[in-house]
């Protein structure tokens, strides 16, 4: 026989007031946390779950803001370039009003005015280039490639470069023979575009005290050949000339003997000269031996920092600058980006300005070309005219200018498909991100009316069960005698 007594009893009422209490405490922290569980223990399943969800929205909302950001700096990379295209634009620019059309008729006029108003406008375009191209997102430089905490563009010495470089470098063309070896002269490079003259221009001259024998003719001076012999009386007239010599006397010499001083000292001076500044080197070019105008050679040190700028081009040029912005994000097997998974949002502002020569040696530079177009401007006289040779020249530009705006044009239109990308990204991203928080939210929020219904039923008990210690039980003589 089991007795009962109030100890007992209030034992096993404590016991059971307490998990009322327990369950009291848990309903209202359900409440409070908007949680169906707050810890691993008490739904295990439901947990890991969660927090896969919770790992994959927090990288959804992080793709979204990177897309947001580059969407940001695309859309003000696109204003800045919308100016540089409103001005650049070939049907009803600025652009057109300057180079084309009636302008270049009127610049002719005697005064020079409209000449120097376009030098004026010239000059005002290229500064405005440099400057939209060089606007800022933030603190960050927009076209500056991957490289945003430096300026890209800046105009050194007169010469426009992009983070350094010299816009206009390009491989150097230089002189090959007919088997294709590069023609050197006194170990320098000769420039494919050099101006040579034959050598017979430039013949070997008698010398009178270590300088060349000089003679009159009709009031011109002339030198006279190595080896050529006056006569007193020529056998043919014809064939010689009369001349006076230093000391007043004169002989006659064989026409084809006497050289032009004029010309040849003319010659003399635009020719290439040896280390002793004196002799004219000669070059065989395709078995003719000839002379290389000065400023037809490069160096050695020249060439190789031509090209080594050229290349630095080509790399900034391509330069890329990867972000995730959910399209995958991934590496292969040698752990190299997958580029398809990323999106390139570097933006190379010589791919917009053009850089580097063409085949005829002209910059590709919208820079570049205006101010070769303002030095041809600036290079006829005040009260002169334009040659033709001079409008040959403008117009010429102006054909390669057309040809730039228009790479131009195409990197502009490509920046504004990378923009709409962007923007039809960023929508995705969002409703993937207010999915993902729509299954969250099923799995771990409450709902709350049946939250608050049981908090109220587990309160309810809690209180009943206070209110039945109080009311009903009490001590008993055995457990005063216990």
């Amino acid at each position: 026989m089991i007795r009962a007594t109030t100890g007992g009893v209030l034992k096993n009422y404590r016991s059971s007031l307490m998990k009322s209490y327990i369950s009291q405490n848990n309903a209202m922290k359900t409440i409070l946390t908007q949680r169906t569980f707050n810890s691993y223990a008490e739904d295990p399943a439901s947990a890991a779950k969660a927090f896969r969800l919770r790992k994959s929205r927090m990288m959804v909302n992080n793709q979204h803001d990177i897309c947001a950001d580059t969407l940001k700096k695309y859309e003000t990379a696109y204003s800045s370039l919308q100016s540089v295209d409103e001005v650049l634009d070939t049907d009803s620019g600025q652009y057109t009003k300057t180079l084309k059309g009636t302008t270049l008729s009127m610049l002719n006029d005697p005064s020079g005015d409209a000449r120097e108003q376009l030098s004026k406008v010239l000059g005002q375009m290229s500064e405005m280039l440099v400057q939209n191209m060089n606007q800022k997102y933030g603190d960050k430089f927009i076209f500056a490639g991957a490289d945003g905490h430096n300026v890209p563009f800046e105009v050194v010495d007169g010469q426009l470069t992009y983070r350094g470089v010299p816009v206009d470098a390009a491989v150097p063309k230089v002189m090959q023979d007919k088997n294709g070896a590069d023609v050197k002269l006194n170990g320098d490079y000769v420039l494919a575009s050099a101006t040579t003259i034959p050598a017979d221009r430039l013949p070997d001259l008698k010398q009178d005290g270590g300088a060349p024998l000089t003679v009159t003719a009709s009031g011109k001076p002339y030198y006279v050949k190595d080896g050529a012999v006056p006569e007193a009386a020529p056998a043919d007239p014809a064939d010689y000339t009369q001349v006076t010599l230093k000391d007043g006397t004169t002989t006659f010499y064989k026409n084809d003997d006497l050289v032009d001083q004029t010309t040849y000292d003319a010659d003399m001076a635009s020719v290439v000269k040896q280390a002793d500044g004196t002799t004219p080197a000669k070059v065989t070019i395709d078995g003719n031996d000839c002379y290389v105008m000065q400023g037809g050679t490069m160096t050695q040190q020249e060439y190789d920092k031509a090209c080594q700028d050229a290349e630095k081009l080509d790399y900034l040029a391509k330069e890329k600058l990867f972000v995730d912005i959910g399209l995958g994000f991934q590496e292969n097997e040698d752990g190299k980006l997958i580029e398809s998974s990323a999106f390139d949002a570097s933006l190379n502002g010589i791919s917009f300005m053009g850089y580097g020569l063409d085949e005829d040696g002209d910059p590709k530079n919208l820079y570049s070309l205006v101010q070769k177009m303002r030095e041809v401007a600036d290079s006829v006289p005040v009260a002169g005219k334009w040659e033709n040779s001079t409008w040959t020249e403008f117009n010429r530009l102006v054909g390669k200018f057309e040809t730039a705006c228009s790479e131009f044009k195409t990197e502009f239109t490509n920046l504004a498909a990378g923009t709409t990308k962007l923007d039809t990204n960023e929508q995705l991203l969002k409703d993937n991100f207010y999915n993902l928080q729509e299954q969250y939210a099923e799995l771990e929020d409450i709902e709350p009316v049946e939250a608050i219904n049981n908090f109220l039923w587990a309160q309810y008990a809690y209180n009943a069960a206070l209110k039945v210690g109080n009311s009903v039980l009490s001590q008993s003589l055995m457990d005063y005698l216990n």
